[in-house]
């Protein structure tokens, strides 16, 4: 079961133009195993997150510190990167937090590269031998507007940012459930 809640921030029109956009989804997943695994297995958070479709890098820079960097398109042929410098905290068997890391290592935003925020739980419940993940993500972001859309009015950019996003978030969602469902079994039978 997945739902999908776009998010609009308030714009910010101090700044150079840009598009504030953001989303949230939750999936439920179910697996036939216990908790223990389920949890074991979500750990591996670089893992989960190579996972991402259009994840191009994940990597840890830290104790339970990782950068995350997305890709995508504009659909006008700019290619984006996402920067999201993200922290853990663990409660042992019952979830797994993620939340922006303020410390992330230098990079040069500019051109279609920025940073984001993105923040992600996972709760483990029991059931019998089985187990339920609970896993709610949510992303925040400030994406420049590249060079020839500055012409286009703010609102119209607004509008279709807000449906891309919409659009981009469920197109992550759905591949990263697939991707986990199959990644997990294979996990459970290598073990």
């Amino acid at each position: 079961m997945t739902t999908l809640r776009p998010l609009t921030p308030a714009p910010t029109a101090s700044r150079a133009r840009v598009l504030d956009l953001g989303g949230q989804a939750v999936h439920v997943f179910r697996f036939g195993a216990p908790v223990a695994l389920a949890y074991e297995y979500f750990l591996d958070i670089p893992a989960v997150f190579r996972l991402l479709p259009d994840a191009l890098e994940v990597r840890a820079y830290g104790p339970n510190r990782y950068r995350l960097t997305v890709g995508a398109t504009d659909g006008h042929g700019h290619s984006m990167a996402a920067i999201f410098d993200l922290q853990a905290e663990l409660e042992p068997g019952h979830a797994i937090r993620v939340f922006p890391a303020p410390d992330g290592p230098p990079f040069e935003p500019g051109g279609l590269a920025f940073a984001g925020a993105l923040a992600a739980e996972a709760v483990f419940l029991p059931d019998g031998e089985r187990s339920t993940v609970e896993y709610a993500v949510d992303i925040e972001m400030s994406i420049p507007i590249p060079g020839v859309l500055n012409l286009m009015p703010m609102g119209l950019l607004q509008n279709l940012g807000e449906r891309a996003m919409e659009f981009k978030m469920t197109q992550m969602i759905s591949g990263f459930t697939r991707a986990i469902s199959a990644d997990f079994h294979a996990w459970l039978g290598s073990g």
